[in-house]
């Protein structure tokens, strides 16, 4: 957390009722209760901080957009986040959504593992192999007829 700005920290605290009733408007609890809200899941107090943390990138441009919300919940809230324009709709969905995701309960309960850095290491030789046929078979290149 040392990585968010503690001006940026502050500025999202001012901004705790835009932040509950955005993520309860996202992701409302499940209705049969298997998965949790966001608010539930701990978005607002530990998770969103932590995806700000990680796309400090877009901290500014997500607070803007708190900030042009109103601090109570609108009849219809989703409506008044679609009005955001288009760039910061995203960042807010992206960042509320990637936060969601940052609990472990909720990753276990849709049986997802989360992201995983993978490690290819190519065959090289499989890889020369089909070059060097290309390379002997010779140029192959066929003009266009009329037409």
């Amino acid at each position: 957390m040392e990585r968010l700005k503690q001006d940026v920290l502050e500025r999202l605290h001012s901004l705790d009722a835009q932040v509950r009733w955005v993520c309860d408007a996202m992701i409302p609890a499940d209705p049969e209760g298997l998965m949790p809200s966001a608010r539930d899941a701990g978005v607002p107090e530990i998770f969103l901080p932590r995806a700000l943390a990680l796309r400090d990138d877009w901290a500014a441009a997500f607070i803007a957009a708190l900030a042009s919300l109103p601090p109570e919940a609108p009849r219809e809230p989703l409506a008044a986040i679609r009005a955001l324009d288009p760039q910061s709709y995203y960042i807010v969905g992206q960042l509320v959504a990637g936060a969601y995701f940052m609990n472990a309960q909720v990753r276990q309960a849709l049986r997802y593992p989360g992201q995983q850095s993978l490690h290819d290491e190519p065959d090289y030789d499989e890889i020369m192999a089909a070059a060097e046929r290309v390379q002997a078979r010779g140029s192959a290149y066929v003009e266009p007829g009329p037409g």
